[in-house]
């Protein structure tokens, strides 16, 4: 992806992952360029982007629009981060240097101090944290693939607002489940960061989906074979 591209891209993703844009709103190439300041390519390629991540849906009458996230989707995303977010955990346990587990030390202690203050920009607060640990063990991985195939859910949270539905005892867990992957990448322990990982989304998808009213199976939410 060119430069221009990738800005666009850049930029519009930032967008979608903060909710400045409602679920089926439609992104007309036009006026984002003429808001960017751009042509009309790099944004159509950022728009192509956007909808291969699954961020956005393009249909032939309707042009392109924000996805809306249907409890289908968000049961498969939650799968596939089981699947492949534990061993990126694992592999950064491996392979993280000092800056890395300084950087995930600050996010924990960003998180911690938004959860302690307890004011109206607290679910912002504890979502960015919660971003910027996730994308830092998902870089320290080192793999060019996981971190390809990861980047884009991880953000999940935000553009479902899953903390809004969590309460403080939901996010203090979720917090003493990041020290504890710093603990295990601290000590280079990559089947501790495994095992922690593994449970972390497991907690996550079960808080969430019990928020949303879904519950599991048997309830409305699919069952994964």
């Amino acid at each position: 992806m060119a430069g221009g591209s990738r800005k666009t891209y850049e930029e519009l993703k930032l967008r979608l992952v903060a909710g400045h844009y409602k679920p089926g709103t439609q992104l007309k190439e036009e006026p984002i360029a003429e808001e960017f300041g751009v042509s009309r390519s790099p944004v159509r390629a950022a728009l192509r982007r956007l909808v291969e991540d699954g961020l956005a849906t393009s249909d032939a009458g309707r042009g392109v629009q924000v996805a809306a996230w249907t409890d289908w989707d968000i049961e498969e995303v939650f799968q596939l981060r089981l699947l492949l977010e534990p061993y990126a955990a694992q592999l950064a346990a491996e392979r993280a240097d000092a800056a890395a587990v300084e950087q995930l030390d600050a996010s924990n202690r960003a998180m911690a101090r938004a959860i302690a203050d307890a004011g109206e920009h607290t679910v912002v607060q504890v979502q960015e944290a919660n971003r910027l640990f996730h994308q830092t063990l998902l870089h320290a991985s080192g793999s060019h693939r996981l971190i390809s195939m990861l980047e884009t859910m991880i953000d999940m949270p935000i553009i479902t607002r899953s903390f809004e539905l969590y309460s403080r005892s939901d996010m203090e867990q979720s917090l003493s489940h990041h020290r504890d992957l710093t603990i295990a990448v601290q000590a280079h322990d990559g089947q501790l960061a495994r095992q922690v990982m593994q449970l972390h989304l497991q907690m996550s998808r079960h808080r969430f989906m019990r928020a949303r009213g879904s519950g599991g199976a048997g309830t409305g939410a699919p069952s994964l074979a």
